[in-house]
């Protein structure tokens, strides 16, 4: 196999090649703008492999393509803990932590689900800088359990992506008090599920953003935790307290907080002349307000400058995530927008994002995504302001930055990395010390992997043990005669009416059947084994012209075995009451075909690794077994029908849901605009205290500042309380405080913790 040196220029090259044909975990890592999200795209339109994407939050999660975690593993909100902790959680009030226990208990997964996960090959992780070494930990519980094996992470491989020198995981004190028992830090990589197994890390370095040679080498010694002397001097070089950017200067300030981007966006808008316009998002079916990936209620006027949340779609390619532009016409129909630098000016186009779920192909058996929902606005937000959170992945021309504040380290790493070059850089606060210093756990992990050495040296034996283990698994036919037997046993001889049961001995022949093939497919496997053994001296073309013949031999038997059952299938078409059974042999010969597809699958992948080349999904749809299968079912079911039985959809469709309004959105909209909750409620023909649930929800977001809501001497005393008595019931803590303490004042200044943990310290 050729062999593959790791340089500056293929190290894209290289974490494709351990993602395609190795087993090892992946950690994709490096600088603000070296190209992470192109190859995620890229790994996911080409890899051969059964893989999704998950993410920790949903608007990282929609940006991706992929879903969340939480909803994929169908994990709850709060800590984990790896090993049943009752003495630990006692006195733990207010705060949700689970165990092993718990999640088996309520671990209710759809049946949809439960396939995904247990045909599922690769699970990429994306911006996993905030990660949490327990969540990490429970999906390693979650995908043990569902495919019922000890490896870690149930035997499947992973691909984390991220820069952990970026916004770091969320984690209270009251649940680190916990948590530090079991994990040395709160990052991903301290995960006790790692410890079973090998990390590889791969950094690109190669930046397509900057090209200042000055600029990077700061960017880098702040990634890094080595600031000097002189990057400090540099950066005060660009000290401008009290700065006022001049409107169509093509300035944007990145800030902390959101409240203080929000601020800053409301006043410069209510200080344009002219009509506001209000463009609503168009939500179908399911899409969840927490990763609403733009405004549902677009605020605009004439003279705005905005900044688009998207690529341009179209051929012409005009702008790009992070562009900013100025509103020159708007009515109704249309918004009419002219680009910051060019002038050009264009009408704009609404863009449409998907919400996705996973599901296996009735017909391949892959891994496919199914559109759920859709949200459809124009790709634009105010952008005078911006936080420095949701500017990750954006590039701007200039910015002027308020960070001296910075409550995170990497919050100054990030914001600074947004810019093309110092040359549009301005800064209206020092810098802090929290916001530069990387954590010390981030610092140890990068040197300990820079110590590795180049993971490149591994490549070749790797990709040997990977094909070796895929080739066993793909001739072991333990799987297809479990389930046949299975299948066979379910036949209730005393049950002679059902018409199940007139073809009882029909099912033990195909049974005995795939029992017939075992032995010889035992035999092979014992082979391989022995071949592989002699790949050093007589190289992988050995093993693939036994594969070769191998694969003949079998795959004409099971093909002859698939056609019987859809043969069988056709005839029960006519039959009534046969649903629930059809349903059971379309299982039960998938097994079947499986089997087949992945012996056609390692003897590409064989080829392929001589060769020094790479298969592709487009390269499986075309395989032997791929065709014939499409004829087959065109010809034993339709397709329609075929749908319907496997996704087990045997009771009444459930209704569509018409579009929920968002009522939160419309009660802050009214609140921004500078009415009173009072005013809000009438308006609105709601109770206040609905009113005041809708803006606590914007004050955990960080959308509200909590003071515009309660005095902050109430908020002190309330946060006083709260970390007294280690709860966030309502009812002990207004006990503590007293009755003058309303039970909004309370709701406010838990939602104020939720959006900033470390108020408590």
């Amino acid at each position: 196999m050729p062999e593959i040196q790791s340089t500056a220029n293929d190290k894209q090259a290289l974490a494709e090649q351990f993602v395609n044909y190795t087993s090892r975990h992946v950690f994709l890592t490096g600088k603000a703008g070296t190209g992470k999200t192109t190859l995620l795209r890229r790994l996911m339109d080409k890899t051969f492999k059964k893989a999704l994407i998950v993410a920790p939050t949903g608007i990282a999660a929609i940006n991706a393509e992929g879903v969340t975690i939480h909803s994929q593993f169908q994990l709850p909100f709060g800590a984990f803990l790896p090993e049943q902790a009752q003495q630990e959680l006692a006195g733990m009030t207010g705060f949700n932590f689970n165990t092993p226990r718990t999640l088996a208990r309520h671990l209710n997964m759809p049946a949809r689900k439960r396939k995904v996960i247990q045909e599922l090959e690769l699970l990429i992780i994306d911006e996993v800088s905030m990660l949490r070494a327990d969540m990490l930990d429970a999906i390693d519980f979650v995908l043990r359990y569902i495919r019922r094996s000890q490896l870690p992470f149930g035997g499947i491989q992973l691909l984390f992506i991220g820069d952990l020198s970026q916004l770091p995981p969320v984690v209270r004190p009251a649940e680190w008090q916990v948590l530090q028992r079991y994990y040395q830090s709160f990052f991903f990589f301290d995960a006790l599920a790692l410890r079973q197994t090998d990390l590889i890390c791969i950094e690109l370095d190669k930046i397509y953003r900057q090209d200042d040679r000055v600029f990077i080498d700061l960017l880098n010694n702040l990634r890094n935790n080595q600031v000097t002397v002189a990057d400090r001097a540099l950066l005060e070089k660009y000290y401008k307290p009290g700065f006022e950017p001049v409107d169509g200067d093509g300035y944007i300030t990145l800030t902390t907080h959101n409240a203080a981007a929000t601020e800053l966006n409301v006043r410069k808008l209510r200080a344009l002349q002219g009509e506001t316009f209000l463009y609503k998002a168009e939500i179908e079916r399911e899409f969840p307000e927490t990763a609403y990936p733009a405004e549902v209620m677009l605020e605009l006027k004439t003279g705005a400058q905005i900044m688009f949340i998207k690529n341009d779609p179209s051929p012409e390619k005009r702008f790009f995530n992070g562009k900013l532009a100025y509103i020159t016409k708007l009515d109704v129909d249309g918004i009419e927008v002219s680009l910051e630098g060019s002038g050009d000016v264009f009408l704009l186009e609404k863009y449409t994002w998907k919400n996705q779920r996973y599901t296996v192909h009735t017909t391949s058996n892959e891994i496919t995504e199914e559109v759920i929902g859709t949200f459809t606005q124009y790709p634009v937000r105010l952008a005078w302001a911006i936080t420095v959170h949701k500017s990750q992945g954006l590039t701007f021309e200039k910015a002027v930055l308020d960070i001296g504040n910075a409550f995170a380290p990497g919050q100054i790493y990030v914001a600074l990395s947004r810019l093309r070059s110092l040359d549009g850089l301005v800064l209206t606060s020092m810098l802090g010390r929290q916001g530069i210093d990387q954590d010390k756990s981030v610092s140890l992990f990068h040197r300990r992997h820079a110590e590795a050495g180049d993971p490149a040296g591994r490549m070749d034996q790797d990709r040997l043990n990977f094909l070796k283990d895929y080739l066993l698994r793909a001739f072991d036919l333990s799987m297809m005669v479990y389930v046949w037997k299975t299948h066979a046993a379910s036949y209730d001889a005393d049950e002679q009416r059902s018409t199940k049961q007139r073809f009882r001995e029909w099912a033990f022949d195909i049974y005995k059947e795939t029992e017939t093939l075992k032995g010889p497919a035992d035999k092979f496997m014992w082979q391989l084994q022995g071949l592989f053994q002699q790949v050093a001296a007589n190289g992988l073309s050995a093993v693939l012209t036994r594969a070769e013949s191998a694969s003949a031999y079998f795959l004409p038997r099971l093909q002859a075995l698939s056609e019987q059952v859809l043969e069988h299938l056709e005839k029960l078409k006519g039959e009534t009451k046969v649903k629930t059974y059809l349903g059971e042999l379309l299982d039960a010969e998938l097994s079947i075909y499986e089997s087949g597809r992945k012996m056609e699958k390692a003897v590409l992948l064989l080829k392929a690794a001589i060769a020094g080349s790479n298969i592709t999904k487009a390269e499986l749809v075309s395989t032997k077994a791929e065709v014939l299968r499409e004829e087959q079912m065109k010809k034993a079911l339709h397709m329609a029908d075929r749908e319907t039985l496997r996704a087990g959809d045997l009771r009444k469709a459930k209704k569509q849901k018409a579009p929920r309004i968002d009522t939160y959105e419309a009660s802050f909209t009214l609140f921004k605009a500078g009415k009173s909750l009072e005013e809000i409620a009438a308006e609105r023909k709601l109770a206040l205290t609905t009113v005041e649930g809708h803006l606590c929800r914007y004050v955990s977001l960080g959308e509200i500042e909590a003071t515009a809501l309660v005095a902050q001497s109430e908020l002190t005393a309330i946060h006083k309380a709260i970390s007294g008595l280690q709860t966030k019931k309502l009812s002990e803590i207004r006990e503590h405080v007293g009755e003058q303490f309303s039970y909004f004042a309370i709701k406010v200044a838990i939602a104020c913790l939720e959006a900033n943990p470390a108020a408590l310290d």
